[in-house]
């Protein structure tokens, strides 16, 4: 039995090292609205630590779907034992927070170890040599997606002004759209300025690549055993805003997920590199336990359609990981639809609009499975800033273009 913790934005608790670091106050609502999340892809005999396990819509949705794992808030577990704990993300001040409640409640659980490499394998740095790895063994690969990493604001200055394509600046320790800027062609302003500034002071470095003409997203996911095994464990397809932001993800089987990829980039070139990454991470990420997320992009370059293999690494859970599993294990054969995460600032709205998506689009559940219909993946009530949900048609097999 493992206890499943949701921490979302952990790549900055890495940058920051300190295990007394705070998150931010909106990371710390999504991380207390979305615990859940983590049911989705653990096994049945697992429990996820939540701060209400009490909240009616979880029996609810055990009701509907028997196989999914219970919540468990801290005052009860004292039952599980040496259970040991699965993080969304791997972070010295979550290894700390554990090791709090270890010793103040007289617990016993496993905790995952931190090791060095670690927060260099967090960052972007470790991705563009993934990156390098793969486009020097892969002829295909363009050698002119590798980023390049600036610690100068200066040496920034002059790569926008040489460059005869527009830049794309990124933070090396965040994902998910976060820590994005792009860079104008005309040269950059006091904004980007104190932007680029504020990114150099926090975290020492920043990557610097060319923007593309995306067609789309999509990862590899895969699973590491800690010993040096890395297990392939599905494709991911998701959209993002035009900020670069996760919106949502694809929900469906690998083969329409294959066949969709298959129509602007061939399979054989998907399948090379999905070897080849193997092996590169099995020897770079050989002491971490947990799910990598490979984030991949689709794009157009002088009329025809390329791959750029090694946009981000996520060593962590991600929405991705969490479709696929879902897919898999709660979502009825022949249905398939979308995976939302919202946010709404403004108080009661997030309900509302959760309480009109129940009336137009009821679930409707067959076999211990979702037929079609709308469900929340996390409680929703009139405090809710944060939703995960999904979206489910039968017999509809939708694009991910779409």
């Amino acid at each position: 039995m493992k206890l499943h913790y949701f921490n979302p934005g952990h790549e900055t608790a890495v940058s920051n090292a300190s295990p007394y670091y705070t998150a931010p106050a909106n990371v710390v609502a999504m991380q207390h609205e979305l615990a859940f999340l983590p049911a989705w892809y653990a096994d049945s005999a697992d429990r996820i630590l939540t701060d209400d396990s009490t909240d009616e819509y979880y029996t609810y949705l055990c009701e509907k779907l028997p196989s999914l794992p219970k919540p468990i808030s801290a005052d009860e577990l004292g039952r599980l034992g040496n259970a040991e704990v699965s993080l969304w993300g791997i972070s010295p001040q979550v290894i700390y927070h554990f090791e709090t409640l270890n010793k103040d409640l007289e617990l016993k659980l496993k905790i995952p170890e931190w090791h060095r490499e670690y927060t260099y394998l967090n960052g972007r740095q470790a991705a563009r040599d993934c990156l390098m790895k793969l486009a020097t063994s892969i002829p295909e690969l363009s050698q002119a997606i590798i980023p390049k990493f600036y610690t100068k604001l200066e040496d920034i200055y002059e790569a926008v002004n040489n460059s005869p394509c527009q830049l794309l600046a990124k933070a090396p320790y965040s994902s998910s759209g976060r820590g994005l800027l792009w860079l104008p062609v005309t040269g950059l302003t006091r904004t980007e300025n104190q932007i680029l500034h504020g990114i150099l002071k926090k975290q020492g470095s920043i990557s610097v690549e060319k923007v593309l003409d995306k067609y789309t997203d999509f990862a590899l996911e895969f699973m590491a055993d800690g010993k040096g095994g890395i297990e392939f464990a599905g494709y991911s397809l998701f959209h993002t805003n035009p900020k670069g932001g996760y919106e949502s993800n694809h929900i469906g089987s690998q083969e329409d997920i294959e066949a969709q990829l298959s129509e602007k980039v061939g399979l054989s070139l998907i399948h090379r590199i999905k070897e080849s990454l193997i092996a590169i991470l099995s020897a770079t990420y050989a002491a971490y336990t947990g799910c990598i997320g490979v984030d991949m992009l689709v794009y157009k370059e002088n009329g025809e359609y390329k791959l750029h293999p090694c946009l981000e690494i996520n060593m962590r859970y991600n929405m991705g990981f969490l479709t696929c599993r879902l897919y898999q294990n709660y979502i009825s054969p022949g249905s398939s639809g979308k995976f939302y995460l919202d946010f709404n600032s403004v108080t009661g709205e997030m309900y509302k609009n959760h309480l009109r998506m129940q009336y137009d689009y009821p679930p409707r559940f067959e076999k211990g499975k979702l037929l079609s219909g709308y469900l929340p993946l996390c409680p929703v009530n009139e405090e809710s800033k944060y939703r995960a949900y999904i979206l489910i048609d039968k017999d509809s097999l939708q694009s991910f273009r779409t």
